[in-house]
């Protein structure tokens, strides 16, 4: 590993031994250095560890001249930025204890010295859409082996466990002159009408503790149009994490009813007559058309289906959780066909048609599954219009909130009663509640709620990084051991906001190296410890994190 071993030298320790009265001998010689980001410096060995600097240099091609910083270089300093609580990027710079003149840092993450921050961004503003594609490609090679273990662990070693992944959307509110970021537009962030970007990403719920599988960064007014988003995420959460099975049978089944459609159409159009005949003609031309368009989609997918099918030799139950703006009977449609099961929320809102629905309902068929929130398989809504029948359960929800309005909405699952009743249902799709906790994270943690960078493929980049921080700071405990309890359960606000801001003392000592925090930090004493030559099992459960809300 370049640049880590061994660190700068500040002060070096030798110890002696004497052997009966023979001439000494050096039994040890530890090389010893201090920074004042001790946590940041242990975050560089782990992400030597996993490659990450080689494995960037693979795959970026960012057109930019070298001088004393590659582009990749700068790209690293990015992401130490995000792990240092750096809210802007000119704090490399410019914060009271810059990382910028902390040679230790950036020797920890394979660097002589950091680049002035103004650098990073002017590398940042090369970026192009195929270097993002570059850089999500680099950080998934890097942690679909780590991910794909904690599926595994969920899982089980028969495949059988249901692996749960949240996909949502955040917003991302641009500040100051709006038009200046690329890529953005109107829509409702936060509640309100705003310009900005939109996110999609998907989080694993894992054996201990979530993680990011992958975003994309959209324009604000994406949430109109959020059914595209889930399906554009899908093909990247299987490239992580793995596929289901495909429903063939089911898909063959949709095959056959528009099939059937599609003769129902031509002969209405051979039998057509009389008066209007020709404006019923043309619509049934028109309606014509669109069905056979659809059945070559449906045959076509078949095709494919049965192709991945027989190229997935260990597929997974995924259970998919998503709120309203993703339920579309498109959505559904393709979610049945792709083998996944799913609570989404097909429907919220205060329509007085689905109002008088709710009402209808006997008091006694409905269930309290939390406190003033009721459920009920009762309520006559109508499901999703699909291709073919399949049997999916509505559940439909109301509660109160504390004015007094009554707010409800529907369920839509694969989950059939047999294995999970109506409260369980309900439970498991308010469960989906750790992606906004994730989201808070992102934001509270990582100061991204707001974009850093004026281009838009800038900061789709800089999202890809943040997903990765965000999962570096849970697999770090992987590569490294503690003394502290206090740190091995630490939340990565603790890391980030504190662990990253102590001063440290570094030791190098063959193989192993030792961070001890300093006297006066909020972390005194506490000692963390990284053996290069200790193979580390990718098996290794994590230690957990909070599972709040909110971070605190």
């Amino acid at each position: 590993m370049v640049g880590v071993w061994p660190l700068p030298i500040h002060h070096v320790e030798v110890r002696l031994m004497q052997s009966h009265g023979t001439t000494p001998n050096i039994a040890a010689q530890a090389i010893k250095s201090t920074t004042r980001h001790g946590f940041l410096v242990a975050l560089g060995w782990v992400a030597q560890r996993l490659n990450l600097v080689e494995i960037l240099n693979r795959h970026l091609r960012i057109k930019q001249k070298t001088y004393a910083h590659t582009p990749v270089d700068k790209v690293v300093e990015a992401l130490v930025a995000i792990l240092g609580n750096c809210r802007y990027m000119k704090d490399l710079n410019f914060d009271p204890e810059p990382l910028v003149a902390d040679p230790a840092v950036a020797q920890a993450w394979g660097q002589e010295r950091f680049a002035h921050f103004s650098t990073v961004c002017a590398t940042f503003s090369k970026l192009t859409e195929e270097n993002v594609q570059q850089l999500s490609d680099a950080l998934a090679e890097i942690q679909s082996p780590l991910l794909q273990q904690e599926v595994a662990a969920v899982a089980g070693p028969d495949r059988t466990g249901r692996v749960i992944v949240d996909i949502d959307l955040t917003g991302q509110k641009v500040r100051g002159e709006t038009k200046q970021y690329t890529g953005t537009d109107f829509g409702y962030i936060q509640g309100k009408l705003a310009r900005g970007y939109q996110i999609a990403a998907a989080f694993l719920s894992g054996k201990q503790q979530r993680f990011a599988i992958d975003g994309l960064l959209k324009s604000g007014k994406a949430n109109s149009r959020s059914g595209d988003c889930l399906l554009e995420l899908i093909p990247r959460i299987e490239a992580r994490i793995g596929r289901p099975l495909r429903r063939v049978e089911w898909v063959e089944a949709c095959l056959a009813q528009q099939k059937a459609r599609v003769r129902e159409l031509h002969h209405q159009l051979q039998t057509v007559s009389g008066k209007g005949s020709a404006r019923r003609k043309q619509k049934l031309q028109s309606e014509f058309q669109e069905a056979v368009q659809h059945l070559r989609e449906v045959n076509q997918r078949l095709r494919q289906y049965r192709q991945e099918n027989r190229t997935n030799p260990a597929p997974l139950r995924i259970l998919l959780r998503a709120d309203s703006a993703f339920g579309t009977p498109e959505v559904i449609q393709r979610l049945l066909e792709l083998g996944y099961e799913f609570t989404i929320k097909s429907y919220s809102g205060s329509n007085i048609a689905y109002k008088r629905r709710f009402d209808a309902v006997p008091a006694e068929e409905w269930v309290e599954v939390e406190k003033k929130r009721f459920a009920s398989e009762a309520v006559t809504v109508p499901g999703p219009t699909l291709l073919a029948p399949y049997p999916v359960r509505l559940v439909a929800m109301r509660r109160w909130d504390a004015d007094g309005r009554e707010v409800r909405s529907v369920i839509l699952t694969t989950l059939q009663p047999e294995e999970f009743t109506t409260t369980e249902v309900v439970k498991l799709y308010h469960g989906r509640q750790t992606i906004e906790a994730g989201f808070q994270e992102w934001k509270g943690t990582f100061h991204f709620g707001t974009p850093r960078l004026r281009k838009y493929e800038a900061n789709a980049a800089f999202t890809q990084l943040v997903l990765f921080a965000f999962n570096l700071v849970r697999w770090a405990w992987r590569f490294l051991s503690t003394n502290s309890p206090k740190l091995a359960e630490a939340g990565s606000r603790l890391l980030v906001r504190v662990a990253a801001r102590c001063r440290a003392t570094i030791r190098c000592l063959g193989d192993t190296l030792r961070l001890v925090f300093s006297r006066g930090t909020p972390l005194a004493g506490a000692e963390i410890t990284l053996n290069r030559a200790t193979p580390y099992p990718y098996a290794l459960l994590t230690p957990r994190m909070s599972s709040c809300s909110r971070e605190t």
